[in-house]
């Protein structure tokens, strides 16, 4: 089968990741898979940009499509069409569509001569602009509210009822299938103006020859963290200063255990490396044997944020053994089940989320590993990248049968 994958950027962001998972997993399986990116990071050749990459170029249109409040209509992306790699596909398969790179009513052109799936990794689809809505209501037109023009991809002024209509008129002219990496998702699909397209729930996968249980002492020699420590692991771009990995209640739990002379934070991927008695800031990392190591060496994950669907994180998490705790968001609880392999805070309740926390570090020794055990064992059997590619050649199979 020859599958053409279409997405913003190739190994950075979770959709990129998962995108190019999935091209490697077809490949090894004897599948032809061509990836499709507006923004290019790795060397593989099976990799193509959908036009040349300008930085500049690039910056320009951000500002247009800002100040204009149309991230929709300005990219052209008909081309596509006549390159040889569409040509031969048997199957279009759409990931992330927004942030400046394509025409979404390419979609009703690409659907008129290829079966066409989009796996939504985020709510862009189902609002005028934002890829959140934060529990934004439903509209009569079945999109649902953006709370503010800043939520990224933000607009420079009130122009969702543009928006909504343009994406309507789209999604009535073209035809194509769906995927939720969640059943959070899926169930706010099912409410919106896409709720009769044919849906399916496929969980995200990860790499678990690497995301898996190291000795903890080791990693903590190799990595130079303490020993003697309860290690609570921050993983986020930008750490504790991104919002929407919930940065705000990061810093308020830290300042809550300041007192707590055993409890030691790595906060991983903040902006510059730098250590204090309780704490370490690790700046990115790219290497992901090095970055199973820090899951490895510490004890809780602490993940409280306000804005998700199936997040790698906590999935590499769960496959090296470690309890979450982490709010009450999106499709986060149907991967951390609470005080059976984490702790699942009401939303943005502070004051729980600190309880979490203490009940994570203060459980017996002989539950926090029957938790270890079950997280390992649920990636195993339900969140490998060979799961995931299983259910999408499944479907990609049924879709070619019936087109």
């Amino acid at each position: 089968m020859n599958i053409l994958q279409i997405n913003t950027s190739d190994t950075k962001g979770g959709a990129g990741k998962v995108a190019y998972c999935l091209q490697g997993e077809l490949e090894k399986r004897g599948h032809k898979s061509t990836l499709l990116v507006s923004r290019k990071y790795s060397q593989d050749s099976n990799v193509m940009l959908i036009r040349p990459d300008n930085n500049l170029r690039r910056r320009i249109l951000k500002k247009v499509t800002y100040y204009l409040a149309n991230d929709l209509n300005f990219f052209p992306s008909e081309h596509i069409l006549k390159m040889p790699e569409f040509k031969k596909a048997d199957i279009i398969h759409c990931h992330n569509l927004h942030t400046n790179y394509f025409n979404l009513s390419t979609l009703k052109k690409i659907s008129a001569v290829k079966p066409i799936i989009w796996t939504f990794h985020d709510m862009w689809p189902i609002t005028a602009h934002c890829a959140h809505s934060f529990g934004g209501a439903l509209k009569e037109n079945g999109f649902f509210t953006c709370p503010s023009l800043d939520i990224y991809p933000p607009i420079a002024w009130h122009n969702e009822r543009y928006l909504e209509k343009r994406k309507g008129e789209i999604y009535r002219n073209a035809n194509f299938c769906i995927v939720t990496p969640s059943r959070w998702l899926a169930d706010k699909v099912k409410q919106s103006i896409l709720g009769d397209r044919p849906l399916s729930v496929i969980y995200n996968g990860i790499n678990a020859s690497i995301f898996k249980p190291y000795d903890k002492q080791e990693a903590r020699h190799l990595l130079n963290l303490p020993q003697n420590k309860q290690i609570i692991l921050i993983v986020a771009k930008r750490g504790q200063s991104n919002p929407w990995k919930g940065g705000d209640y990061v810093q308020d739990t830290i300042k809550a255990f300041t007192g707590n002379s055993r409890a030691f934070f790595v906060d991983l991927g903040g902006d510059a490396n730098n250590s204090t008695n309780q704490g370490k800031v690790v700046s990115y990392v790219a290497d992901q044997n090095i970055l199973a190591k820090y899951y490895s060496a510490a004890d809780i994950l602490l993940y409280p944020s306000i804005a998700d669907n199936c997040p790698l994180v906590v999935l590499e998490a769960m496959a090296c053994g470690l309890p979450v705790v982490s709010f009450n968001t999106g499709g986060i609880p149907e991967l951390v089940e609470h005080k059976i392999n984490g702790y699942i805070a009401e939303y943005k309740n502070a004051d729980d989320l600190k309880i979490g926390l203490d009940y994570l570090l203060n459980l017996p020794p002989q539950e926090t590993e029957k938790m270890r055990r079950y997280s390992i064992e649920k990636i195993k059997t339900g969140f490998t990248v060979e799961k995931m590619t299983e259910q999408y050649m499944r479907l990609y199979e049924k879709i070619k049968a019936g087109s």
